[in-house]
């Protein structure tokens, strides 16, 4: 009698169980995906918006797949989340909480739709087989992209010479004035006194520009305008003496950059240009073609960009070399005393233009740079008389070029104070048959002295009491609470990433700064969370600050 009540129990629960399991497997899913809160509908170029999302589901199961659109993406916040953008997994009942995450890219876009969630299942067994596919959608939205708001920069003082020709583009002096043009919205400059002994501003050009006909200072004010917004006035002063110093002088042996036929030729005439520490924030640089000597009609200096030689290269022009005598001139020392005549040889074949394949370097301050990098480029042509041209450092390093008697070989002498720096070296390889390479940028990078990273001389310094209804400031370069000293390695104190501190306390210039303690905050331990950073060692562990607040 036991067995057999046994044996029936057991049929039961299975019975049971198997029911609950149908009901639950065939239960059909469901979604729901809402915003928690404002929908933005602009971000700024470079920055990121976040739309809140709340997706609350049932019976899940099978594959599942997300879809946002293009230029956006997801990103995990909290709860009990399907995996993105798919999974296989079954989930009964839950809330999610996301974030669709829109970058903000090139000003002016547009990035719209909705966020969808795709589902299709397929179970059970004839006749009793389901296969269903449903598609699930969040409201609609749509973001552009906007650019900064524009401002001006503040400009040094410029330097002029009396009876010289004088050009100063203030295009330089609006911030975000590119970003600003590339979404339609290309800024204004005023200029409050238009003409002034000589100068005057020409709207055409964007250039404050003239002949001054006296030494002395003149005083502008200048500002700027657009659809976004007004940029405050800001002065702009020129300082106009004879300076026979500062006349510009050519580099020597500099390797020139070839053309290709039925290609648009473009040459940076700055890099041809001898460098002097500040020259060219207080002294700017023209160029012109001698007009006194041949050169090709499809050459000129560019008017968008003055400091470029740029033209179209004409297809009969393949395995030539052509002429160009130039002629620099500074506002302070007048044109160069020596005009330079170069000579771009026109690619043959340039479907046999060279490759520089990826590499990167590394070094130590102080080491001597003479790093042969022909292994790095392919070169289907085989040209032995095959160059490297540095085209840009960044950031600037004066103390790196490739040699003038070996073209492929990168030189230079690293300084101290490049320790845990990194440098961006856009290089381009060129032969006569194949002409130039494409751009290629490497890094090099400056490897940290582990010696110099920055710490506490006390494992946990002790900082000074907080009173409420009171202003704090602790200045930590002052109490030389750091080593290596600020006067031997300048250092940053900042706060860690990922930690926010109360509203009422920020750091400045390695200062920590309350305008007020709160007065509700009686006898309480705050704890804030640093890090310092200096050249030499880079960034230093996390350290953590207790303060003391007293009544």
């Amino acid at each position: 009698m036991f067995v057999k009540d046994y044996v029936v129990n057991k049929f039961l629960f299975l019975l049971l169980m198997s029911l609950c399991s149908c009901a639950l497997s065939f239960e059909e899913p469901s979604v729901s995906i809402t915003f928690n809160g404002t929908v933005p509908s602009t971000v700024v170029s470079g920055e990121l918006a976040r739309i809140p999302v709340q997706m609350t589901y049932s019976a899940l199961r099978f594959y599942k797949s997300w879809s946002v659109p293009a230029g956006s993406y997801l990103e995990f916040v909290a709860g009990s989340c399907p995996a993105i953008p798919y999974d296989e997994g079954s989930y009964w009942r839950g809330t999610c909480y996301m974030n669709i995450v829109i970058p903000g890219g090139r000003p002016g876009s547009v990035i719209s739709g909705a966020l969808s969630y795709g589902v299709y299942l397929k179970e059970g067994r004839f006749p009793n087989k389901h296969e269903l596919s449903l598609t699930f959608f969040s409201p609609a939205f749509s973001v552009r992209v906007i650019p900064h708001s524009i401002s001006m920069l503040t400009i040094p003082i410029q330097e002029a010479t009396a009876n010289t020709s004088f050009s100063y583009n203030l295009k330089s002096a609006v911030k975000f004035y590119d970003e600003n043009a590339q979404a339609g919205y290309p800024p204004k400059v005023i200029v409050s006194q238009e003409k002034l002994d000589g100068l005057f501003f020409n709207p055409t050009t964007f250039c404050i520009e003239g002949k001054p006909t006296r030494t002395g200072t003149y005083k502008f004010s200048v500002g700027a305008v657009n659809s976004y917004g007004t940029a405050a006035f800001t002065d702009f002063k020129v300082q106009v003496r004879v300076n026979e110093k500062d006349k510009p002088v050519f580099k020597q042996n500099y390797p020139i950059p070839g053309a290709s036929p039925g290609e648009k030729y473009s040459l940076n005439l700055m890099d041809l240009i001898e460098p002097q520490a500040g020259f060219m924030e207080t002294n700017q640089i023209s160029f012109r073609i001698d007009p006194n000597k041949s050169h090709p009609e499809w050459l000129l200096i560019s008017k968008e960009h003055p400091t470029f030689l740029e033209g179209e290269v004409p297809v009969g022009e393949a395995g030539k070399e052509v002429d160009v005598t130039l002629i620099a001139s500074s506002n302070t020392g007048g044109d160069c005393l020596r005009p330079l005549t170069i000579k771009i040889p026109v690619a043959i074949d340039p479907t046999k233009k060279p490759t520089i394949n990826s590499f990167k370097l590394e070094k130590l301050a102080g080491a001597n740079i003479y790093e042969e990098l022909s292994g790095y480029i392919s070169d289907p042509a085989h040209d032995p008389a095959i160059q490297l041209i540095l085209e840009k450092v960044e950031p600037t390093a004066t103390w790196l070029k490739m040699s003038s008697l070996h073209p492929t070989i990168l030189e230079g002498t690293v300084p101290d104070q490049a320790t845990g720096q990194k440098y961006l070296l856009t290089l381009r390889a060129n032969t006569l048959i194949g002409g130039n390479s494409d751009p290629v940028t490497i890094p090099l990078n400056i490897s940290v002295d582990k010696k110099q990273m920055p710490r506490f001389k006390s494992d946990k310094p002790i900082l000074p009491i907080l009173y409420p209804g009171q202003p704090y400031l602790y200045d930590f370069v002052e109490n030389n609470d750091v080593y290596p000293e600020y006067h031997d390695a300048p250092y940053e104190i900042q706060f860690a990433e990922g930690f926010n501190p109360p509203d009422w306390l920020r750091l400045e210039q390695n200062q920590l700064i309350a305008d007020m303690v709160p007065p509700e905050i009686v006898n309480e331990d705050l704890e804030i969370k640093i890090m310092i950073k200096n050249i030499p060692g880079g960034l230093s562990n996390e350290y953590i600050l207790s303060l003391t607040i007293m009544n």
